[in-house]
């Protein structure tokens, strides 16, 4: 039927965006088109030829073009043909990498003679402030690729659309992910499976949300995005890698025998044991399966966790009304030192069905409709006519519609899903029905799956248009909600205000207040500072038993609590460099030395300035950069480097020795030696150098965030000094030093927050519009709400162009 309805409400549309998404797509940023650049930077070329002559060229030739000459340059570099700065701007990459081996001196090499810091000065500034200007000339808002929804949009869509929150998008393929985020128009395809995902998701969201009444409760069932505990919820299902509980409410409409089916699989670890078969083996995962908080069954979960299977307890209920109902997962195991395929004990639970027993479903039980059918279904037939079926229909689905696709409806488009809705009459089967089909053909539409902004011309380069209200509208809450415009939002949309002075701003404060900007912190954040790694990192408890499941979950919610408070409370972007308060519970506080908070609860609390503030001091971010045994300095360092400061090292060159290789060269009685030692190879030195003094003024934690004053007895040495002659001891002079660069840091959110907002790689021609936005932010007191108000003000965020024929689709 689902099939049927797929085809009949969406028709050939589909099968022309499936195959344009399902094209790989190029991550490098799209070459500038000649028919913006030929005219607009002819003034920046002749005027950057005297600049490029008098600075750059006498200097390339003394010191350069020696090697890097006709007809094979050193490195695949010839700057022996070029006499003018419009040839440099066709040479652009091979002299953006002469500046950047010019300014770290990398080049010359050693040996020959090298440039003065003035002279590298020079060449570097000169080169990029002429490159500079002829980006600005073009002023290009560039092209995002036409995205689909990634799974985080898809439940929040899904759960602001509806009224229900099933996490369905959750048994879906992983997104991928393209410049850091995993909402980038050019990496996010669709596959076949993803198709199918999505028909058995589109059933599966209609019936939560509409009851019919051919729908007997004969069984309800939980899915593992709808179950709450420690764990998380991953590709299977819900994943216990400790002891713990999955579950959820159920409300039993009355007294009887009800099965408790659970659906799950594990997998098992350890030695070998006598097993019940007579057989030897792994110790199999144990489960309990709960209602009420009580005892039911205990079972072993023999079936692997990409084999999942049912497990069953009948259980007699003898009072109605809402209970928990769980699984529980008893007896966890880790042992690194085994192989591993033995190594980790987990419990994976798919789903927990109830079903219920015949006896109770004969009864006569009221049943109130829940809120999402109350939402959608605003009318029914007066009669059976077939006028007054389409009527109701009509009534119903356009506003769902108009919602879900994020602008007005057609008449056709309406006038399709009213006929799918008729599927269910000539079936002979309630209206309710027929809605529930309809929205399946809602929730299967491009219209839904995918954000389009078709252009009048989409294969002119020199096409450029503002997006209509509509499209900024779905682009400004993604961009906050990472779902769809609510109705307050939506109705400015169709009345055409978006485009008045301020009404977008606004719009964007009242957002960022609203609960649902949380999603910056589970999305932007979660990526941004990589927070969602804490989730899987695997600390070696042998060496820090400290570590378990609810300090991880711990380490988690601080740093998502205090991105959340910045962008609700409107604070400055620098408390994430340095803060005096920070969210605790009781184990966070207790692992930071805090006796005086109590309970499970979180709490925002004051933080002692020498050891915390900040997210540079908070366990999450530390125990993400660091090794299962040890502290890591330069995961730290080069951490700081790519988040904060936007200057991202480069990849190691081939065949560096590892630092604790065994028996290998690099041996030393402290950590800090052993770098001093890697950073004597010159193939290291340039980028180690900064790195390593950040990630060594962070010693005193150590690798799960816990505060010393020395490493297995040895003392801690947490001074440094960076490139530019910064110097610091310990990590509350290196967050000064930090806030000294706040231009630096400011530019480089801003960054990683424009390329979030747009769902594309930010280009060379942003840095104008880069430059501008954070010296506004900068100008309005670094608030969150202003680098927000640079970035949906910007004209990469309200304009788009057409781009090169054939290059994308």
């Amino acid at each position: 039927m689902l099939r049927s309805i797929t085809l009949f409400a969406i028709g050939l549309p589909l099968v022309a965006l499936t195959a344009a998404a399902a094209l790989p797509q190029k991550k490098t940023a799209p070459k500038k088109p000649a028919v913006i650049t030929s005219q607009k930077t002819t003034k920046t070329t002749s005027a950057g030829t005297a600049a490029f002559e008098r600075e750059v060229l006498p200097l390339v030739q003394k010191y350069c073009v020696g090697c890097h000459t006709a007809p094979k340059g050193s490195g695949g570099i010839n700057l022996s043909g070029e006499k003018n700065f419009a040839a440099a701007l066709k040479g652009r990459v091979s002299w953006e990498r002469v500046e950047a081996a010019v300014l770290e001196k990398r080049m010359p090499p050693a040996g020959v003679p090298q440039p003065s810091d003035a002279e590298r000065k020079k060449i570097g500034q000169t080169l990029e402030s002429l490159f500079s200007q002829a980006d600005c000339q073009i002023n290009d808002p560039g092209r995002v690729t036409m995205r689909r929804l990634n799974r985080a949009e898809y439940n929040n869509t899904l759960r602001d659309l509806l009224g229900v929150d099933l996490h369905l998008a959750d048994a879906f393929p992983n997104d991928d992910v393209g410049y850091g985020f995993d909402n980038i128009g050019d990496v996010l395809s669709l596959s076949p499976l993803l198709m199918e995902k999505y028909m058995s998701a589109a059933s599966k969201a209609s019936r939560a949300a509409i009851i019919a009444p051919e729908d007997k409760p004969s069984s309800v069932k939980i899915l593992a995005g709808q179950l709450k505990g420690p764990g998380s919820v991953t590709g299977e299902g819900y994943l216990l890698s400790s002891n713990g509980e999955a579950s959820s409410e159920f409300d039993f409409p009355a007294a009887g025998d009800y099965t408790i089916i659970v659906r799950a699989g594990a997998s098992p670890a350890g030695p070998d044991i006598d097993l019940p078969n007579k057989k030897r083996g792994p110790e199999p995962a144990k489960m309990r399966i709960k209602v009420g908080g009580s005892f039911a069954k205990e079972v072993s979960v023999t079936t692997g966790p990409n084999n999942l299977q049912p497990y069953k307890a009948l259980v007699a209920i003898e009072q109605p009304g809402k209970q928990k109902v769980g699984a529980e997962f008893l007896n966890d195991f880790y042992d690194e030192k085994l192989p591993p395929e033995r190594r980790d004990r987990n419990l994976t639970v798919e789903s927990i069905e109830i079903q219920i027993p015949e006896e109770v479903q004969k009864r006569t039980i009221k049943r109130e409709l829940p809120f999402s059918h109350r939402k959608l279904v605003i009318e029914t037939p007066d009669d059976n006519t077939d006028a007054e079926w389409d009527r109701a229909a009509k009534a119903v689905l356009t506003p769902i519609a108009h919602r879900a696709f994020r602008r007005p409806v057609t008449s056709d488009e309406v006038k399709r899903l009213v006929g799918l809705s008729r599927m269910a009459k000539n079936q002979k089967q309630s209206f309710e029905k027929g809605i529930q089909f309809a929205l399946q053909g809602i929730l299967v539409s491009p219209s839904f799956l995918f954000r389009p902004e078709p252009d009048a011309k989409p294969d002119d380069p020199s096409f450029r248009r503002q997006l209509n209200d509509h499209e900024l509208a779905t682009r400004l809450s993604y961009f906050l909600w990472s779902s769809l415009p609510d109705d307050e939002l939506l109705a400015l949309a169709d009345q055409k205000k978006l485009q008045a002075p301020g009404v977008l701003l606004v719009q964007a404060k009242r957002m960022l207040r609203d609960p649902r900007s949380r999603a910056l912190a589970d999305n932007f954040a979660g990526q941004w500072l990589q927070l969602r790694k804490v989730s899987v990192v695997q600390p070696d408890t042998a060496r820090f038993p400290a570590f378990n499941e609810p300090l991880r979950q711990a380490m988690r919610t601080e740093p998502e609590l205090f991105f959340t408070g910045i962008v609700q409370e409107d604070r400055s972007i620098l408390e994430f460099l340095d803060a005096d308060y920070s969210y605790l519970n009781e184990t966070l506080a207790k692992h930071y030395g805090n006796s005086s908070v109590k309970g499970s609860e979180f709490q925002r609390v004051p933080v002692p300035p020498g050891q915390r503030g900040g997210i540079l001091s908070m366990a999450a971010v530390l125990t993400l950069t660091s090794n299962p045994g040890r502290t890591s300095p330069v995961k730290r360092g080069k951490w700081v480097l790519e988040n904060l400061l936007g200057t991202p090292p480069p990849p190691p060159p081939p065949n560096v020795p590892e630092l604790d290789k065994p028996g290998g060269p690099i041996v030393a009685e402290t950590l800090r030696k052993r770098l001093e030692i890697h950073r004597k190879d010159p193939a290291c030195a340039n980028c180690h150098t900064q790195m390593d003094a950040i990630g060594l003024a962070l010693e005193n934690y150590d690798a799960i965030g816990k505060w010393r004053l020395d490493d297995d007895g040895k003392p801690i040495d947490v001074s440094g000094v960076l490139p530019d002659g910064s110097k610091f001891d310990g990590p509350k002079e290196l967050k000064k030093v930090l806030l000294g660069k706040r231009s630096q840091f400011t530019k480089a959110m801003t960054e990683r927050l424009l390329t979030y907002a747009l769902g594309r790689g930010v280009e060379r021609t942003d840095k104008c519009n880069l430059e501008a936005m954070a010296k506004t932010v900068e100008a309005k007191g670094y608030k969150f709400s202003a680098i927000v108000e640079a970035v949906i003000t910007s004209q990469p965020f309200r304009e788009r162009r057409g781009d090169e024929s054939g290059k994308k689709i």
